[in-house]
């Protein structure tokens, strides 16, 4: 179980929800006789909901006129270059080992902290843009 911290926007916390549903799920399928074509479908589902996530942060970044968004994005860039990498390396190779290491080790604790820096700064800064002067 991964500890991280709840940022001020609810859709971040539920996607942050989310994404460690996932990841906790493809570990346990690793961990067991799972066919190859169930641990290509979460994978492929774990990248689909990351994509979609990062677009959702960058477009409100992009809205708040975040100041930091290159770096911000940049992270983005590079999770998601990792990730499809990785899956492709899983596909070809299959080696649960390798996989289930990644996942454990350098997702989660690029998750903790990318979420515990990035993303509760950034969430922070859209809520407080969000919210009209005075309220």
């Amino acid at each position: 179980m991964l500890n991280y911290p709840q940022v001020t926007l609810d859709f971040m916390n539920h996607d942050h929800a989310e994404f460690v549903a996932l990841r906790d799920q493809l570990l346990s399928k690793l961990s067991s006789q799972t066919p190859a074509q169930t641990i290509n479908d979460l994978l492929t589902t774990l990248l689909q909901h990351t994509r979609q996530h990062f677009a959702e942060e960058e477009r409100l970044m992009c809205e708040t006129n975040f100041p930091p968004f290159p770096v911000h994005k940049g992270a983005h860039d590079a999770v998601l270059a990792d990730m499809t990498d990785r899956a492709m390396r899983w596909k070809r190779d299959g080696d649960q080992n390798a996989l289930r290491e990644w996942l454990d080790g350098d997702v989660g604790d690029w998750f903790v902290n990318h979420v515990s820096t990035m993303d509760f700064v950034t969430a922070r800064f859209i809520a407080a843009q969000q919210t009209p002067l005075g309220g």
